[in-house]
């Protein structure tokens, strides 16, 4: 598996150590206009020489050609994969997208186009296990406490752009499944803080009139994304088609109403009171 990286800020530089690390990294993308251009990734690492090239986005299909990545893993911004990906879908590239801020627009594209141009997608705005973890607990809680008061705590560090997150928005999303509400009023808050350099943390909370329950994910470092975006490009190698990171991970589409996971939630609580 060869992989392509694009974005060098704080959590891409991490991936791109992470993915050397796998012998897995050959060619870093930045912007036309970076001072990166040209470097080894090593002088960028503060590292000895590393052996990859940095090259900008400027005539794309050309270096695709050259470097012939399986895979390319996306910590940019959302402007990439508008302007990009028809590039990278004649080269037969591969995309893992842990960019948040796309809109509903942009998702129904990708999913025309890697239907269309037959290459494999993943979008993951949500890229750790843990995170993925959350979701369906959060939406079994809602299932469980359908009359409680549900808001979601999105904290992450000053420079994160969008607020509130796209992985915020997931929250809500497996929330309201719990809830069985789809309607635009059925709102259900969410407080963001872009403070300091918060790794990541997400909570949700459910309030009833005389108890109150907390879950809550923590990210302690940045390997933990570079970890979910290698999982993902392992998923997506030789595949076709749109994904999430609940296929990466197995996690299907999680309902309370499935069978199946209705059926694990029932013997877990029968083992806990037995």
């Amino acid at each position: 598996m060869k992989v392509a990286l694009i974005g060098l800020g704080t959590t891409g530089r991490i991936a791109a150590e992470y993915f050397y690390k796998e012998q897995a990294l050959a060619l870093v993308l930045c912007r036309e206009n970076s001072p990166d251009a040209g470097k080894d990734l090593g002088e960028i690492l503060h590292r000895p020489h590393m052996g990859v090239a940095v090259e900008t986005t400027e005539n794309l299909e050309e270096k695709l050609d050259k470097f012939k990545p399986d895979i390319l893993i996306d910590f940019s911004s959302p402007s990439f994969l508008r302007e990009h990906l028809p590039t990278l879908a004649r080269c037969n590239v591969n995309v893992v997208t842990a960019v948040t801020g796309y809109t509903q627009m942009d998702i129904k594209r990708v999913k025309v186009l890697a239907r269309k141009r037959e290459i494999g997608v993943v979008i993951a705005p949500n890229i750790t296990l843990g995170v993925n973890v959350l979701l369906v607990m959060a939406q079994i809680a809602a299932a469980l406490q359908s009359e409680y008061d549900f808001q979601v705590v999105d904290e992450n560090h000053r420079n994160k752009k969008d607020s509130p997150s796209g992985t915020a928005e997931k929250i809500v999303a497996a929330i309201k499944r719990g809830l069985e509400k789809s309607k635009e009023d059925d709102s259900i808050p969410i407080h963001s803080i872009r403070a300091g350099d918060i790794t990541g943390r997400h909570k949700v909370l459910a309030c009833g009139k005389y108890d109150q329950i907390e879950i809550t994910h923590t990210a302690f470092s940045r390997t933990a994304y570079a970890e979910g975006a290698y999982k993902a490009a392992q998923f997506i190698y030789g595949r076709k088609g749109f994904y999430e990171m609940k296929d990466v991970y197995g996690l299907g589409k999680p309902s309370y109403a499935d069978e199946r996971l209705q059926t694990n939630a029932t013997a877990a609580l029968a083992g806990f009171y037995a």
